[in-house]
């Protein structure tokens, strides 16, 4: 007999709502700092200048992010995830400092770091907390509660700074949110406890590991911006060798930073895996490209196009509670049709965009946002469950990991995309109107590859909740 579904106010008072807390806050801090320093830092450089370096204050976030999140798994193995979720916020809570009192760009970029590598250690430790702590059958509303988080931070985290930098204050944008790092450790502390799986786990740090992590992703990044397309791909070229190199030696290593075989395609989780990277991948072009089209080729302003790339993670948020209380036997079903909701919402931007109006492209961003919406919990439920128990905290990390790498290589490649039609040597009409189409078009056969992975992990069995 099915069991009777268990409301929020039932999961907080079984599972804490202290805890339930923990989650929304950590990824508050990581997704709504994202945004908010995109309208902070044109203020900034006016103070203390590098105007040339902006980019790096997004991308080293983006950095830090990525390299802390793979790390995430093996740190709450063996440190537990109180002293994870502690030292990542006050990780976090220094990067806020040094961005508020920064007297220059060198002291920002480094504060920047910081508040990535914190940042991102939160959000993977969110997901590894909710697996850790709550019983599985609890999962999708958490998650769907975690994606309204990142939904009501998409409208909120540039309100923010952007309310800060037009008072003349944006130094106190990034003292607010240090203050609130500070609050979340003080409530892990209070609330978290450090049961460790991983007691024959060794105690040296994977430095190795973690340097070509960070120098593949880099690689990445730069290639994101090089106005030479050729050069650009051998980047990213190199970038994915040696993450490729991390995978091979991880496997052979018995501290592993990832589940075994992450990316293996008859395994249980490893096309739960590729489905996140490579959709992830697919899709970023929107968020990267979508405002300067929109702006240029149909007169918005900054902010409304900004409320365009918002209704990607609205729908995002409103599809995972519509479907929220799903149950096993439509599971499969969702992360098809999310699957395929994705790969039409590339289409509709690939035709919609170049001709416009850009009202029609409204029903392409909710078709995009409500893809990922209607199965990200399921995948990643999928994904968690299929693993050994002593890969549980290592897979719950991974999967917000691969989709922040998926967001870096589809910014670096969408960027490629854009130098190879010519846009990157300035924003004339053929430029334009080829850009529309090619930033979207170019990353369909992706897009299938991810329906394809999509479809694999939905004819996986599972054990039952």
């Amino acid at each position: 007999m099915a069991e009777r579904e268990e409301s929020f106010a039932e999961i907080a008072i079984q599972g804490g709502i202290g805890r339930i807390a923990i989650l929304v806050l950590g990824v508050w801090l990581h997704a709504s700092d994202s945004l908010l320093a995109a309208t902070v830092m044109p203020s900034a450089v006016k103070d203390i200048g590098g105007l040339g370096l902006i980019y790096w204050t997004i991308a080293l976030y983006q950095l830090g992010s990525i390299v802390a999140g793979f790390a995430t798994g093996l740190f709450v193995v063996r440190y537990g995830l109180k002293t994870a979720m502690t030292s990542a916020s006050l990780a976090y809570a220094a990067g806020c400092a040094l961005s508020a009192i920064a007297p220059d760009m060198g002291t920002m970029l480094i504060g920047r770091l910081l508040q990535g590598l914190g940042g991102g250690w939160m959000v993977a430790l969110c997901h590894v907390g909710m697996a850790q702590m709550f019983p599985e059958r609890h999962w999708p509303k958490l998650l769907a509660l975690i994606s309204g988080t990142w939904g009501v931070s998409a409208l909120v985290g540039p309100m923010i700074g952007g309310a800060f930098a037009t008072i003349g204050l944006w130094r106190g944008a990034f003292v607010a949110f240090g203050v609130q790092a500070v609050l979340f450790a003080l409530l892990c502390l209070v609330l978290l406890t450090n049961d460790r799986t991983g007691t024959h786990v060794s105690t040296a740090i994977p430095w190795r590991r973690i340097g070509l992590v960070s120098a593949g992703i880099l690689l990445v990044l730069v290639a994101g911006i090089h106005p030479m397309p050729l050069v650009a791909v051998v980047l990213v070229g190199a970038g994915f060798a040696l993450l490729a190199a991390v995978l091979w030696i991880d496997g052979r290593s018995p501290d592993r930073l990832l589940p075994v075989r992450p990316l293996a395609w008859r395994s249980g989780w490893g096309p739960g895996f590729l489905m996140v990277l490579i959709l992830s991948t697919a899709t970023v072009s929107f968020t990267v490209y979508g405002p300067l089209l929109m702006e240029a080729l149909y007169g918005l302003t900054p902010f409304q196009a900004g409320l365009m790339i918002a209704v990607e993670s609205i729908s995002w948020t409103l599809a995972a509670i519509v479907f929220v209380n799903a149950g096993p036997r439509l599971e499969p079903w969702l992360i098809r049709i999310g699957s395929l909701a994705i790969f039409g919402g590339i289409v509709g931007f690939a035709i919609v965009m170049p001709s416009g109006p850009a009202r029609d492209l409204i029903p392409w961003a909710v078709l995009q946002g409500a893809g990922f919406g209607m199965a990200w919990a399921f995948i990643v439920r999928r994904i968690v469950t299929s693993v050994a128990d002593a890969d549980r905290e290592r897979a719950a990390s991974a999967a917000p990991t691969l989709q922040m790498v998926g967001y870096a290589v589809g910014a670096a490649l969408s960027g490629i995309v854009a130098n190879a039609v010519g846009l990157g040597a300035g924003l004339t009409p053929d430029a334009l109107d080829r850009a529309a189409l090619w930033i979207f078009a170019a990353f369909l056969p992706l897009a299938a590859l991810g329906c394809l992975a999509a479809w694999k992990l939905a004819a996986t069995r599972v054990a039952a909740s």
